[in-house]
C-alpha cells in the first residue's frame, strides 16, 4: 500500500530573569484569555474592525523587525482603529487589503514601523534571543503584559524610542511558559509555529493571548493539547517528517483539531471584519433542484484536496494558475475545499472568494471545522466540534464537508454526529492511503450520504494519471439512480492543476456530466437513496 503525505513546503519566502519594572506573572489584573475579542457567534479569538491600516512591505523589514511589527499588530488589533497590514506583492496580501479598502472602507497609508509604535502607545518590550526558542516565549507573553516583543539587537533602537524593558526571556522555553502561565492562557486555541518563522502567525497569537510553542513530537507536546478544551484548536502546523498523522493523530486523541495556518499573516486584522452569513451565489441556480436526472447519464464532480489550509487560501491559492488564478477557471463546475473557520478568521476573504467564484463552488475541506480523525476522537468532543461546525457552515453556505480518517468509512454512528446537523446534507469520505481506496463506495447515517472517492488525479500514483482517470469516467455506470451513477474525482493539490482537471474534461464521453460537488451529494440523496 501507497502511504503519503498531501502536504508540501510552500516556501512563502521561507541567567535572565524579571526586567526592569519588575512585572511579574501575578502583577497582572486581567488573564490574556479575557484580552481577545469574540464575535457574537464566533467560534475563535478575533480582532477589532481595522479603520487605518499601516502597510509594511514584509520584504523591507529585517526578521528582527518583522517580529516587532506583528506583535505590535496584535496588540493594536485588540482596540481597533489603527492598525497594520503585512503585504506581500507575489501573495494574495494584496487582494486582501484591496478588499478591505474597496468593500470595508478601510484606509490605508505606507506605514513607518517606529512612527507607529509611538503612536500606538505601547511602552514596554520583552526581549528575546534569535535562534532560541525565546522567540515564542516573548511572543506568548507579548500577548499577555501588552508589551512588544524586541530581539536583542533592537534593543538600543527600542530604548531610543521609549520603550522600558518589562521581561527579559532570552535564556526562558516553551515549557517554562507553560508551567508559569498556562492558567492565565487561553485554553481553546495554541499557536504551533517554528522559531525560525520571525513574522507569520504573531499577530494573532498575540492578539488572541494564546500560548505560542513549537516541540516536534515530544511528550511535553502530547501534554499542551492534552490541556486544551474539548475541540479546542491547535493553529499552525507540526512536525510532520515523520509524517502529519505524527501529531494530527495525537491531536485527535487528546479531541483537538489543526488549522494549518504556519505561514498565514495579518488574521489578527482580517478577523476583525465581521460577517453574521456569506451566500455563495452559485447554490442559488442548483441544478440538483430541477427537472430529473437525463436517466443515461454519469454524474462526475472535481474536487481539490487541502481545503483546511488557511495559510495556502490566504497565500498563494488565489494567484497561482494552478489553481483559483488559472485563466481557464470557469470553463467547467470545479469544486474547492475551504476552512469554515475563515468566517471568523478571515470573513471578507472567504467572501471575495466567493464574489469571484463563477462555475466554482465550496464545501468544508477535512474533517469539517479543522483537520483531525474523527475515529479517534473522543465522543464528547466529537459532539462539541460537530454543533460548531454545523454554526459555521450554515453561516458560510456550506452544506458538504470532507473527511479524512483511518479506515472508518463503516463506522454509521460518526458520521451521524455529523449529518444529525440539519445544514450538513453530506460527506466525502477520503481514506489517509489512498484517498480512493474505497472507489466510489456510498454508506448513509440520518438518511443522507457519505460518498467515497471513486479515484483521483495524483502525481505518481498508478492510475491518477489523466488517462486513467478519464477512462475509467468513460465507463463508469449510467444510472442517476444507483450511486454507481455518480463518481466523486479529487484532485492533488500540490502535483495536479485546473490544466489537469480540464485535460481529463476535454475528453470525456458525452454521456458523463460534470457537476459541482454539493450538487452530486444531493443528487445522491435525492435520486440514489436505498
Amino acid at each position: 500500500m501507497v502511504t503519503f503525505s498531501r502536504r508540501h513546503a510552500l516556501g512563502l519566502a521561507a541567567a535572565a530573569g524579571l526586567g526592569a519594572g519588575g512585572w511579574s506573572a501575578s502583577s497582572t489584573s486581567a488573564s490574556a484569555a479575557s484580552l481577545a475579542i469574540s464575535g457574537p457567534a464566533s467560534a475563535y479569538p478575533k480582532g477589532r474592525r481595522p479603520r487605518l491600516l499601516n502597510v509594511l512591505l514584509e520584504d523591507s523589514l529585517s526578521p528582527a523587525e518583522r517580529t516587532l511589527a506583528t506583535t505590535l499588530q496584535g496588540l493594536m488589533a485588540r482596540r481597533g482603529g489603527e492598525s497594520i497590514y503585512l503585504n506581500l506583492l507575489s501573495l494574495g496580501y494584496q487582494h486582501w487589503l484591496d478588499d478591505l479598502i474597496s468593500r470595508y472602507g478601510v484606509q490605508a497609508q505606507t506605514g513607518d514601523l517606529w512612527k507607529t509604535v509611538k503612536r500606538s502607545g505601547v511602552t514596554g518590550y520583552v526581549l528575546f534571543r534569535t535562534g532560541t526558542p525565546s522567540v515564542n516565549v516573548a511572543t506568548t507573553l507579548a500577548g499577555v503584559t501588552g508589551a512588544v516583543a524586541i530581539e536583542e539587537s533592537l534593543e538600543a533602537v527600542a530604548i531610543q524610542h521609549g520603550l522600558r524593558k518589562v521581561l527579559d526571556v532570552r535564556d526562558k522555553d516553551d515549557r517554562w511558559v507553560f508551567e508559569t502561565y498556562w492558567p492565565r492562557l487561553r485554553h481553546d486555541v495554541v499557536i504551533e509555529q517554528r522559531g525560525d518563522f520571525p513574522e507569520r502567525l504573531r499577530d494573532y497569537a498575540t492578539m488572541a493571548g494564546a500560548f505560542a510553542f513549537f516541540d516536534g513530537n515530544t511528550d511535553f507536546r502530547a501534554q499542551v493539547v492534552n490541556a486544551l478544551d474539548d475541540d479546542g484548536t491547535v493553529i499552525g502546523w507540526g512536525d510532520a517528517s515523520n509524517g502529519e498523522d505524527a501529531f494530527i493523530g495525537v491531536n485527535s486523541t487528546a479531541g483537538v483539531k489543526a488549522l494549518p495556518a504556519d505561514h498565514a499573516r495579518n488574521l489578527s486584522v482580517l478577523s476583525g471584519i465581521q460577517e453574521d452569513r456569506l451566500t455563495q451565489p452559485g447554490r442559488l441556480f442548483d441544478p440538483a433542484l430541477g427537472p430529473d436526472p437525463d436517466p443515461a447519464a454519469h454524474y462526475v464532480t472535481f474536487l481539490i484536496t487541502d481545503g483546511d489550509n488557511i495559510q495556502w487560501e490566504l497565500g498563494d491559492f488565489p494567484t497561482d494558475q494552478r489553481w483559483f488564478g488559472s485563466p481557464r477557471r470557469g470553463e467547467v463546475d470545479l469544486g474547492w475545499g475551504i476552512s469554515p473557520s475563515l468566517i471568523d478568521l478571515a470573513p471578507s476573504v472567504m467572501g471575495w472568494f466567493y464574489n469571484q467564484s463563477r462555475k466554482d463552488r465550496w464545501v468544508a475541506g477535512p474533517s469539517g471545522a479543522g483537520y483531525m480523525y474523527p475515529s479517534r476522537y473522543p465522543t464528547a468532543a466529537l459532539d462539541k466540534h460537530t454543533a460548531s461546525l454545523a454554526q459555521a457552515m450554515g453561516r458560510a453556505d456550506l452544506s458538504v464537508a470532507q473527511i479524512i480518517d483511518f479506515n472508518a468509512f463503516e463506522k454509521k454512528k460518526l458520521w451521524s454526529s455529523y449529518l444529525k446537523h440539519q445544514e450538513i446534507e453530506g460527506l466525502i469520505y477520503l481514506e489517509y492511503s489512498r484517498y480512493d481506496g474505497l472507489k466510489g463506495k456510498v454508506t448513509w447515517a440520518e438518511g443522507k450520504p457519505v460518498i467515497s472517492a471513486r479515484t483521483m488525479l495524483w502525481d505518481g500514483l498508478d492510475g491518477a494519471d489523466e488517462a486513467s482517470v478519464t477512462a475509467e469516467l468513460n465507463s463508469a455506470a449510467q444510472n442517476p439512480h444507483s450511486t454507481a451513477g455518480y463518481s466523486v474525482v479529487v484532485w492533488h493539490a500540490w502535483s495536479k492543476s485546473v490544466d489537469s482537471v480540464l485535460s481529463v474534461v476535454d475528453n470525456l464521453a458525452p454521456h458523463v456530466k460534470v457537476i459541482p460537488p454539493d450538487t452530486l451529494v444531493r443528487m445522491v440523496g435525492k435520486y440514489a437513496r436505498p
